[in-house]
């Protein structure tokens, strides 16, 4: 009888310690591999845009007809409409990332904050990357905000199943879209602490 009941106990601890091994598989950090791509400004000064370009920055020219992807990315991005089709792509002065996207619009009342160290645990949890900031030459203010910090990632799919698994909370579910700058691609939003977005990209070609 002690020998039936060993025995039990032994397999007993051995799936116990299978299953912790499983459901630990799922939280490893981090949760996201990804590089940054590109951020989005939004700002309700128009005359902002000429001044990138007086500081180096490069406007990148594409065709203004995806009206299905501008419903789509105005939504993921929490801005109107018409701000995202007369949207303006700058290449950074030097090769290193982001690209920088400007959008003109009404400023929304500010929103939430966070303590950098809250701020900065999540993006090394999450992305596994530390607080991102901006291209030399731009500084976020009251007249210019960063509303979307977009990355690269291997899988959308498996971003969002393991954001739920670790009850992250998904903003935008993911979604295939085609855009000039990003050619066919699905993406999917997450929020950071300070209330910024983060947008999850997956490219044909990734």
């Amino acid at each position: 009888m002690q020998t039936q009941n060993l025995r039990r106990a032994l397999a007993g601890l051995a799936l116990a310690s299978l299953l912790a091994g499983c459901s630990g598989s799922d939280s490893k950090y981090p949760l996201v591999t990804g590089t940054l791509s590109s951020v989005t400004l939004v700002t309700d000064e128009p005359v902002y845009v000429q001044s990138l370009k007086k500081k180096g920055f490069t406007v990148m020219n594409f065709p203004p007809n995806y009206d299905e992807a501008f419903e789509v990315q105005a939504a993921l991005w929490s801005v109107p409409q018409p701000a995202v089709r007369a949207a303006v792509l700058f290449q950074a002065p030097t090769a290193a990332k982001p690209d920088v996207r400007v959008l003109v619009t009404e400023l929304a009342a500010e929103g939430r904050e966070a303590e950098a160290s809250t701020n900065e645990e999540f993006f090394k949890n999450v992305l596994g990357s530390e607080v991102p900031v901006l291209p030399e030459g731009i500084e976020a203010n009251d007249a210019v905000r960063v509303q979307v910090w977009t990355y690269l990632i291997p899988s959308v799919i498996e971003a969002n199943k393991r954001l739920r698994a670790n009850n992250r909370a998904v903003l935008f579910d993911p979604v295939a879209i085609t855009t000039p700058y990003m050619g066919d691609h699905q993406t999917m939003t997450i929020r950071a602490p300070d209330g910024t977005i983060i947008e999850l990209v997956q490219t044909a070609t990734q």
